[in-house]
């Protein structure tokens, strides 16, 4: 089956040479067996796989991308810590695995646009069939509205419970607001956002993901968001606060 929709998405810089990167779908779920891709010259396009095995761990890779999708990666992250009985640690074995570039690339952007992607609310639509849907109506926010974190929604399936998101507000509608929240990560915290006053145009930068920018033009359709980064997950956030 063709991809009915393409969505560019940004660019991962790697030492030798540089990922472009897009993402589309099937039919009007915009979730359901979303297809990710890559290409190096922006002319051969080619298709990022689900590795058979993944694991988080791969988010503590501090090195930078090599830019060569066969390129075989020796990863040790040190060594794992157990307590025992006294609650003392004790030392384990070294985290050590191989990883294959193209499948480090396929987990960096799918936990980006799961972690960091936003869209203001209204964007999505959740229908009565259970689909997740671009709402082809949607007009933009105000500006009061622009400015709260609690308005854009993470462009993803939501995995908290509906209730959760819908007590949220005073006044909601089970079709827009079932979406999970972007004050949801840690509240507040985990995007700058600015404001092009000139333009109505509000700007989300996130800091775990650093390069990740969402952006919504007050008043209008106008929405989205790119990323523009070296694929690796900002863990020194907290600290820098």
């Amino acid at each position: 089956m063709a991809t009915h929709q393409v969505y560019f998405f940004g660019k991962l810089e790697g030492l030798d040479a540089h990922y472009t990167l897009a993402f589309g779908c099937h039919g009007r779920d915009i979730f359901q067996d979303r297809k990710l891709f890559y290409s190096q010259n922006l002319c051969d396009w080619y298709l990022l796989l689900e590795p058979k095995h993944w694991s988080a761990d791969w988010e503590f890779i501090k090195r930078p991308f090599q830019g060569d999708p066969a390129f075989k990666l020796e990863v040790e992250l040190g060594p794992e810590f157990t307590l025992n009985e006294d609650q003392v640690p004790i030392e384990g074995e070294t985290k050590k695995f191989s990883l294959k570039e193209q499948d480090r690339l396929w987990y960096a952007m799918t936990r980006i646009l799961q972690e960091a992607a936003l869209v203001p609310r209204g964007v999505l639509y959740h229908s009565t069939e259970g689909e997740c849907i671009i709402n082809p109506f949607y007009g933009g926010m105000d500006i009061n509205e622009s400015m709260k974190i609690v308005n854009y929604q993470h462009f993803r399936k939501p995995i908290y419970a509906a209730k959760e998101n819908l007590l949220k507000r005073e006044a909601c509608s089970y079709f827009l607001d079932v979406f999970d929240t972007a004050d949801d990560v840690i509240p507040e915290r985990s995007f700058v956002a600015t404001h092009d006053s000139e333009r109505d145009v509000f700007v989300l930068k996130s800091l775990h993901w650093p390069g990740l920018c969402n952006f919504h033009r007050a008043g209008s359709n106008i929405y989205g968001f790119f990323y523009f980064g070296d694929g690796r997950k900002n863990w020194d956030m907290l600290f820098m606060m």
